[in-house]
């Protein structure tokens, strides 16, 4: 198996001053690439992605992984990707200000003049952080993924129970999720205060969402996943959610809820031709764009790309008149 290039570096920051940095590009991969921002959990470094080296290059080899650069910058291992310039703090802003426009300068892109496709990865602090940066700028991400995300399900930081803050070592930011939290200062920085206040931006430029959780985490963080689940549904925003009943903050399929997130989001950066049409399908969609004539007599195969929408042409009548009584029905999700 061939090796995937690692480089690690130093990015200048204004605030925190040498930051130490990493990528990993697969071997040999042709431009242009997309990049993915992999952001570690607490406790870990830029070295959290040689750790996983031989996954990803394992991933890449057997094609679950579509090719892309991931990049991890070094924040400290409790930051939580903060911004509180009173107290020191500009992580936030390193990211997207110094880090991003420093990869993108590194990534191969060959004669294509497609815009840059930018996603991210994070577990549980970095979830959090994944999260809370690609809510504010959907302009500059088209899909996160988060598993475990350490959020908590409120947005008020007065009214979080024990259970969910009992945890957290006295390296977390203190104004966030010390003793002394800043009531401003975390509900700002909440993922789900940025969807709320954020949701029409996050509409309009339909960001790719992805949320696992540990139906078992040992640090409760299904809670806050299961907050921000419903929080989601309930601003109407596309996005994709799995409670592994079994699984825990960490544990033996850690890496393989990994893959499944960095796949996700690799296909969705870089997706896959379209398989072409049979006849069936484009007799089926010709009759859709006409209506006016007999649909075909053969049936599609549930499983067929065009079967959603020959299902809703055929259901056409009663979606409209439920559509005349019932104001919520152009709805993604229902009202519950």
């Amino acid at each position: 198996m061939n090796r995937a290039e690692l480089q690690r570096f130093d990015v200048h920051d204004p605030v925190h001053g040498r930051v130490p940095c990493a990528t990993l590009l697969p071997a040999a991969a042709a431009a242009p690439l997309p990049l993915c921002f992999f952001l570690y959990g607490g406790g870990g470094s830029r070295d959290s992605l040689a750790d996983v080296r031989e996954c990803l290059e394992q991933w890449w080899g057997s094609g679950e992984l579509p090719p892309l650069m991931v990049a991890t910058p070094d924040v400290g291992p409790w930051s939580f990707y903060l911004d509180d310039p009173p107290r020191g703090l500009g992580w936030e802003s390193f990211i997207v200000q110094r880090f991003l426009p420093h990869c993108q300068s590194l990534l191969p892109r060959g004669t294509n003049a497609a815009p840059l496709r930018t996603g991210l990865v994070g577990i549980s602090m970095g979830g959090y952080g994944a999260l809370k940066l690609a809510f504010a700028r959907p302009d500059l991400f088209d899909a996160v993924a988060a598993i475990s995300p350490m959020l908590e399900p409120t947005v008020d930081a007065a009214a979080v129970r024990p259970r969910n803050r009992h945890h957290y070592p006295p390296e977390v930011p203190r104004a966030l999720l010390g003793p002394e939290r800043n009531l401003v200062l975390y509900r700002s920085d909440h993922p789900v205060a940025r969807a709320q206040a954020n949701a029409a931006a996050l509409q309009a430029s339909q960001l790719a969402i992805y949320v696992d959780a540990a139906g078992e985490d040992a640090l409760h963080a299904h809670d806050g996943a299961e907050f921000l689940h419903r929080a989601l549904w309930s601003l109407d925003l596309a996005h994709e959610y799995r409670l592994r009943r079994d699984s825990d903050h960490a544990g033996p399929d850690l890496l393989e809820r990994l893959r499944e997130a960095l796949g996700w989001v690799g296909r969705r950066l870089q997706p896959a031709a379209a398989a072409p049409l049979s006849s069936l399908e484009s007799e089926w969609l010709a009759w859709i764009a006409d209506r006016n004539g007999t649909p075909p007599a053969t049936q599609l195969t549930p499983a067929s790309a065009v079967f959603p929408r020959v299902l809703r042409a055929l259901l056409a009548p009663q979606r409209e008149a439920a559509a005349r009584e019932d104001p919520t029905f152009g709805r993604r999700y229902g009202l519950l």
